[in-house]
């Protein structure tokens, strides 16, 4: 079914084709070769010269191009041309058409059936019985994915052959047809190379998948700068193919570009911050980050190419530019290790026994669940204080998400062990005295010392 509906429009846009040349024929619009006027000489020496046609063509937008040399018989048009004479079908004529021309006619759409529904397809089975033969992983997908594409390629070809041995057509016409023809080239080939960057895309999805890694937030990026190269290319392609003058093209988009990047600096700046982020992914979606500058903390919900999107422990979604980001001083707290240090300080009093009180803590602080076991647990201490002795607990939690819920456990298994043992934990007192002056109703309050720089901490 998909052949015949592929025979049918295929067809149709033959028919068209001849309906549209046979119009053009009625309405007295000479799509036979024309002679050309004869080339002018070469003016005497001491005249003046017409200016420089590159240089003309150099400030034009549309350079007309130059027509193609009219094709050369080959032997199919001789053996035609030979039939037709000794059949007498040349003194005939129809729809403006001798019977050497129709001839010629029958041949180009049988050349055109030929290719489209028999090479096209003799050449794809060719190239997938070498790609199923060969040893490689993706050349059968490969070429199942673009088969359609080089079907069509091989099938443009053959049209363009069949339609530019036609003698009967004029230079002008065949240029157009020509200029048509590369169009399709390129449309086919810009659609193969499209195919290929998603194939390629898809292919490492799997792969990276396959061996337990992350989604490469990258690869979206590297897939809009494949297209963009490729729509680019391809365009320039079209436009140099019709006479478009890409230079002057190219500086007058430039000049805009240049008019865009100064109204937009901001957004460029954004996505610049976004592209390097992706690439040198300080952090992905899903971990936990801090960023310093702004006092923002939580899990990133997305990398954009113009903003970041993190929610915070209370369900607030923030959305952060990149180039803000890029500025700052981020603190990842999942990658690349998601274990999490943790630690607390707390004050014994004067006079207890300090590796007593170490062998307490750390039975408490082991016991507790969600300790991780493999890793130390310490106990420091610190300083002396007022009026306690500081002591700095510290051990290892399985993530950055248990961290709250971690104080918890632990600051109540210390307290209780201590308490338990009987050391006591004294709060900060403050010794408060109000000096009163006998002779006078008014309290006086010592003074401050003197404010002086030259002492030492």
């Amino acid at each position: 079914m998909k052949m015949i509906m592929q025979t049918r429009t295929w067809l149709f846009l033959f028919v068209i084709s001849i309906l549209y040349l046979s119009v053009l024929t009625g309405c007295g619009i000479n799509i036979l070769p024309t002679e050309r006027p004869p080339e002018e000489s070469t003016p005497p020496a001491g005249t003046e010269s017409a200016p420089d046609e590159t240089t003309q063509e150099e400030d034009q937008i549309i350079i007309t191009p130059t027509l193609a040399p009219t094709a050369t018989p080959g032997p199919i048009d001789e053996l035609v041309a030979v039939l037709a004479e000794s059949s007498g079908l040349n003194q005939r004529k129809f729809l403006g058409l001798t019977g050497e021309d129709w001839i010629n006619l029958i041949v180009s759409l049988a050349l055109m059936l030929l290719g489209i529904f028999l090479i096209a397809h003799l050449v794809y089975s060719i190239l997938m019985r070498i790609a199923r033969a060969s040893t490689g992983k993706y050349d059968d997908l490969v070429l199942e994915s673009v088969g359609i594409h080089i079907r069509r390629f091989i099938s443009m070809m053959f049209i363009q052959f069949a339609t530019n041995r036609l003698m009967f057509l004029n230079p002008e016409l065949k240029q157009a047809l020509n200029q048509a023809y590369f169009t399709v080239y390129v449309i086919i080939g810009t659609m193969l190379a499209w195919r290929l960057i998603d194939l390629g895309v898809e292919i490492y999805e799997e792969k990276i998948i396959a061996e337990g890694e992350k989604e490469n937030p990258f690869l979206p990026i590297i897939r809009r700068v494949g297209y963009i190269a490729l729509l680019l290319t391809s365009a320039i392609m079209i436009l140099n193919n019709l006479g478009v003058n890409v230079t002057g093209l190219v500086a007058l988009l430039g000049v805009g570009g240049l008019a865009f990047s100064l109204a937009a600096q901001d957004t460029l700046a954004d996505a610049i911050s976004g592209f390097i982020i992706l690439m040198d992914r300080p952090f992905r979606e899903g971990d936990r980050i801090e960023i310093q500058d702004l006092g923002t903390w939580g899990d990133v919900i997305a990398i954009g190419t113009r903003t970041t999107r993190i929610r915070t422990r209370d369900n607030r979604l923030v959305i952060i530019p990149n180039s803000i980001i890029s500025k700052s001083q981020i603190v990842n707290y999942t990658y690349p290790d998601p274990r999490y240090r943790v630690q607390i300080e707390i004050g014994v009093e004067y006079g207890v026994n300090l590796h007593e009180v170490r062998e307490i803590i750390i039975k408490a602080v082991r016991d507790v669940e969600g300790v991780l076991q493999d890793k130390p647990i310490d106990v420091l201490f610190l300083a002396f204080g007022d009026p306690a002795l500081i002591l700095r607990i510290r051990w290892w939690i399985v993530s950055y998400v248990d961290t709250r819920r971690m104080f918890d456990r632990v600051n109540e298994a210390i307290y209780l062990a201590l308490n338990q043992a009987k050391i006591d934990m004294p709060p900060t007192m403050y010794d408060v005295r109000i000096l009163k002056d006998l002779n006078s109703d008014q309290t006086s309050y010592p003074k401050a010392p003197p404010n002086d720089n030259t002492l030492s901490d």
